[in-house]
């Protein structure tokens, strides 16, 4: 419907609606918390758009155009955004207020390449790419593709998580029931934990002790 829904978690009550670009998908917090952006990735298209909230009112500003924005991170210095073109396999960086291109990187082989995490130095980070059934490690400092790998079964990941300790990610592949462990460094699967079907989403609690 192209909207969003604004909620008062004390009243659980949708206190606010408003529209917002074509097909939205994440509600993405800026580096430095002062802002809400909604991806409107536009079905693939080089018509899609971020819109920028004020946390604070929970009101929308003036939208910004950029290609398909499926998903969006941050680089850990906060100087650009990171804005996933899943249909083009491509990431943009952005300056992390104006939103203007300042590089982009090429991941041809990650098709449907959609979440991430860093390391927990934040050198590398790794992405899902939800059809072709593998991961893409990427450089984040010399912005470049390190590697690709395959995963042993299922074929569709999706969420990604570092563990707490930096030593593992953990992925969520809808089509293999289950998360794989992954290590990161070097790059290879290690282990498989069978969770429920079409596990999709992964989110640590807040003491970073459990991961549901």
């Amino acid at each position: 419907s192209n909207d969003i829904d604004v909620i008062d978690p004390a009243t659980n009550q949708v206190i606010d609606k408003f529209k917002v670009g074509t097909n939205p998908q994440h509600v993405v917090p800026s580096w430095d918390l002062k802002t809400l952006w909604v991806a409107n990735n536009a079905e693939g298209t080089t018509n899609g758009s971020l819109t920028p909230i004020d946390p604070l009112t929970g009101k929308p500003g003036t939208p910004v155009a950029v290609d398909d924005p499926y998903n969006m991170y941050f680089t850990p210095d906060g100087k650009h955004a990171v804005v996933v073109a899943e249909a083009f396999a491509r990431l943009d960086f952005r300056d992390a207020h104006t939103m203007a291109l300042d590089d982009s990187v090429s991941a041809p082989e990650c098709k449907g390449i959609n979440h991430a995490d860093y390391s927990i130095y934040g050198r590398y980070a790794i992405f899902t790419c939800e059809f072709a059934g593998r991961l893409a490690k990427i450089d984040m400092v010399e912005r470049k593709v390190v590697g690709y790998l395959k995963l042993s079964r299922g074929g569709m990941p999706q969420d990604i998580r570092v563990s707490p300790d930096g030593k593992v990610f953990y992925v969520a592949d809808m089509m293999a029931d289950g998360v794989f462990v992954i290590d990161g460094d070097a790059f290879k699967e290690i282990g498989y934990i069978p969770t429920g079907v079409g596990t999709h989403g992964l989110y640590p609690s807040r003491d970073a002790t459990k991961l549901y």
